[in-house]
């Protein structure tokens, strides 16, 4: 353990009023010091995913490390297991690890259900050029194409699909959906903005587990990674800047814009807007 030695000044902890019947002597009870705690961790650097391969020959099979055994013992490296020594067998809560004839897709779990949280209100993001009406009943003020997690092509659209009593509004919801700006749209994130609490509600229907958000597989450390964190980037784009008196500047910067709130907040006002 490393001793670290501080020096504290007490003259700022002495009395020097000169009225005062302590005077010259410690009248501090208590000393605050600043310990600039820090930790080295050693960077493992990236693993690598091995392929999942189910057990089609039984639960009972034993698992062939002898690939693993070569590589550890060319390593220098020994561990129990590879003079046969077995640790206990771990206890799982009630879950079939690598079942027999199961395949990736069996541990993907589909829950049809209905997330909600509360957030800000994001109604100025559908908001459309208009200054007579801004926010049209399903106008669409952006459209994307996008694949989801099943593989089916989704026509994404952003609007407003109600204003009274309680504006509603769509984020990447299916054009096609007949239940789009309900609670039972299948795509695409649903605002609510209640008028009266001015609490704004964001809802969506989960996808559950599925292959874009866990992956099933081994990891395992290769040498040539140790501490290499990140795959490298190589950036060859060149960006040539000829001044403010550029003919369209302004028109081409509308290209990086897609909404009325980007508008007010791009480059910290570069637009000045009027309202009416």
């Amino acid at each position: 353990m490393e001793l670290i030695q501080r020096k504290i000044l007490l003259e700022d902890c002495i009395d020097r009023n000169y009225n005062s019947p302590t005077y010259g002597t410690l009248t501090a009870t208590s000393f605050y010091i600043n310990v600039s705690l820090m930790q080295n961790i050693d960077d493992m650097g990236m693993f690598t995913d091995i392929i999942y391969t189910p057990n089609f020959v039984g639960q009972d099979t034993k698992v062939d490390y002898t690939p693993l055994i070569n590589k550890l013992s060319i390593s220098g490296i020994t561990f129990p297991f590879m003079n046969g020594i077995t640790p206990n067998a771990v206890q799982t809560l009630n879950a079939d690890i690598r079942a027999t004839g199961t395949t990736q897709a069996d541990y993907y779990d589909y829950r049809n259900k209905t997330i909600t949280a509360s957030t800000d209100s994001k109604i100025e993001d559908v908001r459309a050029y208009g200054a007579n009406q801004p926010y049209r009943i399903n106008f669409n003020t952006n459209t994307e194409t996008y694949i989801n997690f099943s593989g089916q092509t989704i026509n994404g659209v952003d609007r407003v699909t109600q204003l009274l009593p309680n504006p509603t509004y769509v984020f990447n919801a299916d054009v096609n959906d007949l239940n789009i700006g309900t609670l039972n749209q299948k795509n695409g994130l649903l605002y609510i903005d209640d008028t009266a609490t001015t609490v704004t509600t964001v809802s969506y229907i989960g996808e559950g587990w599925n292959q874009t958000n866990i992956s099933l597989s081994a990891l395992t450390k290769e040498e040539y990674l140790f501490g290499i964190i990140s795959k490298p980037e190589i950036k060859s784009d060149v960006f040539i800047d000829r001044g403010l008196t550029v003919v369209f500047e302004r028109q081409l910067k509308l290209s990086e814009i897609t909404n009325l709130n980007e508008l007010a907040r791009y480059n910290k006002g570069y637009y000045n807007l009027t309202k009416n």
